[in-house]
């Protein structure tokens, strides 16, 4: 271990999680006390608030181990509250506005750290943009009940990664885009979101 530490090589017991392969120690080490930050916050909200103080936690999706399945566990979540099947749900997402107060309801999950690559989000409306990365406010995830949801506009999918490697794919998102603007144009830019900076 020290030989690859004076190498600047993170040791391979130390790669417990998924980081890019190119990542230095540094940057390895600044990354995982941003992670330990965060694991103590829901500790301590655990402890204090018992499970349901860990449903109003605002939880930065790259900072956890496995973060694909924490959205299984927010699925799980709200089907189990409502007596649903997992099959009747379906994730949507609001971009908050900057410095924007926000309440959660029983089937939403703040998200943060979320990045939007090739579009910028105003209004939780998506526009291609020559911006390469623009960082999103607060998002909500919510699991809502496609029996009787309201019909929407013109969306696009968009698919959220882990990093800019873009090599984990964890999951989709369907984004509300202005009128005239086609949802192959974000296809061909190669529109995406990633949950962490590191890559």
């Amino acid at each position: 271990m020290n030989s690859d530490l004076t190498k600047g090589i993170i040791p391979i017991s130390w790669k417990r999680y998924t980081v890019p392969s190119e990542l230095t120690v540094i940057q390895w080490i600044t990354d995982f006390t941003e992670r330990i930050k965060q694991f103590q916050a829901i500790s301590k909200a655990s402890q204090t608030g018992g499970p349901l103080a860990l449903k109003n936690i605002n939880v930065w999706l790259g900072g956890l181990l496995i973060p694909e399945a924490y959205i299984t566990a927010t699925r799980q979540f709200v089907a189990q509250a409502n007596s649903w099947s997992l099959e009747e749900l379906s994730l949507q997402v609001h971009v908050t506005e900057a410095g924007q107060k926000v309440t959660l309801d029983d089937r939403s999950f703040g998200v943060s750290g979320l990045s939007l690559h090739g579009a910028t989000c105003d209004k939780n409306i998506l526009s291609v943009s020559s911006t390469i990365q623009s960082e999103l406010p607060l998002c909500l995830l919510s699991w809502i009940r496609l029996e009787g949801a309201q019909p929407e506009g013109e969306k696009v999918t968009l698919p959220v990664y882990l990093n800019p490697s873009r090599g984990q794919l964890l999951f989709t998102l369907n984004f509300a885009v202005d009128v005239p603007v086609k949802g192959h144009n974000f296809y061909e830019r190669g529109v995406a979101l990633t949950c962490s900076k590191l890559g």
